[in-house]
């Protein structure tokens, strides 16, 4: 149970680091890419998406470690972490780019 609590605990406040504009650094790939790759994203709309990403993991996790049964970690808590994960990929992609003008 204490394991459940840390990652809850840890993901709200990668979500609140997210949320004050702060994680650029955390975000994968992005962290690393050229001024000119950089430049094809809106930051702030990347921070964005992962602030709620991170605080929907940590509530999905924290109501499966509260329910604490096997069956409804697999049957709600997994599909619902997929489905987060699936969102900010492709709110990463579109949402989070720069419009050419």
């Amino acid at each position: 149970m204490i394991v459940i609590i840390i990652l809850t605990v840890v993901f709200a406040i990668m979500g609140i680091v997210f949320a004050f504009g702060k994680g650029g650094y955390l975000i994968a790939g992005y962290n690393t890419a050229s001024n000119e790759d950089k430049a094809k994203y809106d930051e702030k709309r990347l921070n964005r998406c992962f602030s709620v990403f991170c605080f929907g993991v940590a509530i999905v996790i924290g109501i499966t470690g509260y329910i604490d049964t096997e069956a409804f970690a697999v049957r709600v808590g997994l599909p619902c972490i997929l489905i987060l994960l699936l969102l900010v990929f492709v709110a990463s992609g579109t949402y989070c780019r720069r419009n050419k003008q």
